[in-house]
């Protein structure tokens, strides 16, 4: 089995604690983001109409995306919580400037981008789930964690069925150097980026 994505940057410490102690925002930064991450999802079966291949996987991970949103959802109203306007998100956006305008080369970098954001989400739920006092809730990020993993696996294998091995491992270097730019821009603050 070939190697997965191994970001280059671990989040600080800091990050941790600020969740810890602004869980309530954290949650709504969190439903945010995976009802972006399903329509991501959506948009390549919209924006790819004829590479197939990508349809199917793309329709469940948007499934599975939509079923966290309602999942995390869940968390909101038990906590009583108020949803707000949805923020930009200063991470993706950077990194969405990164994108290039060449056609195929596009494909991979958005399926890149997509891995190394997913390979963030298994390293920072990972973080949430060992942070928070409630088993229930500590069980739901670490569940969560796996499931980013398994995304992120995704993102690559799809990259691997379009692109070759030399290509992809050369985007790759760059996005990860974009990603930890990217993730060390950003303040600390209570969400998912």
């Amino acid at each position: 089995m070939k190697p997965g994505i191994v970001l280059l940057a671990a989040t600080s410490p800091e990050w941790a604690e600020c969740v810890a102690a602004n869980f309530d925002s954290f949650l709504l930064d969190h439903a945010s983001a995976e009802r972006k991450a399903s329509a991501m999802a959506v948009s390549f079966v919209v924006q790819y109409p004829n590479r197939y291949e990508l349809h199917e996987p793309m329709i469940l991970l948007a499934r599975e995306e939509l079923r966290h949103y309602q999942q995390v959802m869940k968390w909101v109203h038990r906590r009583n919580l108020l949803w707000e306007r949805d923020e930009k998100d200063p991470y993706v956006a950077r990194l969405l400037k990164k994108l290039s305008h060449e056609t195929e080369i596009r494909l991979l970098d958005r399926l890149l981008m997509g891995g190394v954001i997913e390979a963030r989400g298994v390293e920072r739920f990972g973080l949430v789930g060992n942070i928070l006092s409630s088993e229930e809730l500590a069980r739901f990020y670490h569940r969560l964690s796996a499931s980013e993993a398994r995304h992120a696996d995704l993102f690559l294998n799809l990259a691997r069925h379009f692109f070759d091995d030399g290509l992809i491992e050369e985007r790759l270097r760059q996005w990860l150097v974009w990603e930890a730019e990217a993730m060390a821009s950003v303040p600390v603050r209570p969400a998912l980026h």
